[in-house]
């Protein structure tokens, strides 16, 4: 293959500008401090067999205690330390946002990469796929799959993706639509390389940086539809969950507000640093902005 027939594909320079685009993140106010928040988080789940005074099923001599120096945020209603289980219930939270935020960019990416790919059939009936879907509730796509499936871990991670999928397969195949007609795609085509070396290694690190910022976004909408569903009472019994600890917390509104104020905080904190993470994210990627990558390369 001569010089002149040879692809100039802009992945040469991918490492170097996603090295770039890290730099550029904790520049920005609203990223650097959702990375924060997120790596705080992060060390909070994963210490939490170490830090944290009690386990989740051991139980005080004092139920329904309020908040003070011996229990930081008080205790439930069968004595249980309400900061072991809000510890503990970030692993199960985070986990589940972080799951079914991948498992959706896992299904919908490789529906959307076909359909913005591939003309023809193909993307006129994977359209039609996702847009049923979007037409669907999603709290009442999740309700009836958790209610047909049950509520296990796995399986609620995989209720929640469900619901999100159609976002990133949106997203990724308007990527493809934008990319698939570019020139070093067409010298591709021209250099005679596979189509799968055409769709993963030039179109895919191009189309990449939008989607990780949907990917955050999708992991806060996860983290969301899974405390609605502890709240109703449908997540895993047997793992400790902050929209779990919303529903234990109903009964006590008024005689112990710390059960709902701790877990709901910690909800809220999780949802804006995914989000103060994306929009820093965002103004890093986006080309209009003046921090930005500057398109394509």
């Amino acid at each position: 293959m001569s010089e002149l027939t040879k692809p100039v594909a802009p992945r040469t320079t991918v490492l170097g500008r996603w090295r770039r685009t890290l730099g550029n993140l904790m520049g920005t106010r609203h990223g650097a401090i959702g990375a924060i928040i997120l790596l705080m988080l992060a060390a909070v789940a994963i210490s939490a067999p170490v830090v944290a005074p009690y386990t989740p099923l051991q139980q005080t001599s004092v139920s329904l205690a309020p908040p003070s120096s011996e229990f930081l945020f008080g205790t439930d209603n069968i004595g249980r330390d309400v900061f072991s289980l809000i510890l503990y219930g970030a692993q199960s939270s985070l986990l589940v946002g972080l799951g079914a935020a991948l498992a959706a960019l896992l299904v919908g990416g490789t529906i959307g990469i076909l359909a913005g790919y591939f003309r023809g059939p193909v993307e006129a009936v994977l359209m039609r796929v996702i847009e049923l879907f979007q037409t669907l509730p999603v709290i009442m796509l999740v309700l009836c799959a958790v209610a047909l499936f049950g509520s296990s871990f796995s399986l609620l991670i995989a209720a929640v993706a469900l619901a999100i999928w159609p976002m990133e397969a949106r997203l990724v195949y308007g990527q493809y639509i934008k990319l698939r007609e570019r020139e070093f795609i067409a010298a591709a085509r021209v250099a005679d390389l596979s189509t799968t070396h055409i769709i993963f290694r030039e179109i895919l690190p191009n189309a990449a940086q939008p989607v990780i910022v949907q990917v955050a976004l999708d992991a806060s909408i996860a983290i969301l539809i899974e405390a609605g569903l502890g709240f109703l009472g449908l997540s895993d019994p047997s793992m400790v969950s902050w929209g779990q600890l919303l529903f234990v917390a109903q009964d006590y509104m008024d005689t112990a507000w710390w059960m709902s104020v701790f877990p709901g905080a910690a909800i809220c904190l999780a949802v804006i640093g995914l989000n103060l993470f994306a929009d820093g994210l965002n103004e890093v990627v986006d080309p209009r902005s003046t921090r930005g990558m500057g398109g394509l390369q």
